[in-house]
């Protein structure tokens, strides 16, 4: 199965779980081809230290920013590390393969963040791939029995504009 699109997120716990949840469709055969893009839903210090990192390696080094954000996102949510302490940029910059220190971007991040608005988006994680924008939010849950199918629910719903909202307490 293909899934693809533009994921706007941060680095909130709802977002390390539908991460979790695609990193789990990939291992069972998901194509994954995901365009990750920076939303600023709050002032939140953690997100916008990452953001702006990880907007960073994008334009210096585009063929390692999906790498330095899977890093960054791993530190923040296993490790529990602080995004605004520049040794964590450093730890990733290392694990991911970047060379050189990284300044953070905020401006990108800002740029990122209208370009989502403008489509509609309100908070995170939000998939674009065309038409109406689709927020989704996963529980661990997501991670068991037929993730595939799961994914290919999202990717039915992304499909149908008149799917609005579908929430499940």
């Amino acid at each position: 199965m293909r899934f693809e699109g533009r994921v706007y997120y941060d680095f909130s716990p709802q977002v390390w779980r539908f991460y979790r949840f695609l990193a789990e469709a990939g291992k069972r055969g998901a194509d994954l081809r995901l365009d990750w893009r920076s939303f600023l839903a709050d002032d939140d210090p953690q997100s916008v230290a990452g953001l702006a990192l990880v907007e960073t390696v994008r334009r210096v080094a585009p063929e390692r920013h999906g790498v330095f954000l899977q890093v960054l996102l791993a530190l923040r949510h296993i490790d529990g590390a602080d995004l605004t302490d520049p040794r964590t940029a450093v730890a990733a910059a290392e694990a991911a393969g970047v060379s050189g220190v990284v300044e953070p971007s905020p401006h990108a991040v800002v740029a990122s963040t209208e370009e989502g608005r403008a489509l509609g988006v309100t908070g995170t994680p939000t998939i674009h791939r065309q038409g109406p924008v689709v927020r989704v939010e996963v529980n661990p849950a997501a991670y068991e029995g037929d993730v595939l199918e799961r994914l290919s629910r999202i990717s039915a719903v992304m499909e149908d504009d008149g799917i609005w909202v579908l929430e499940k307490p």
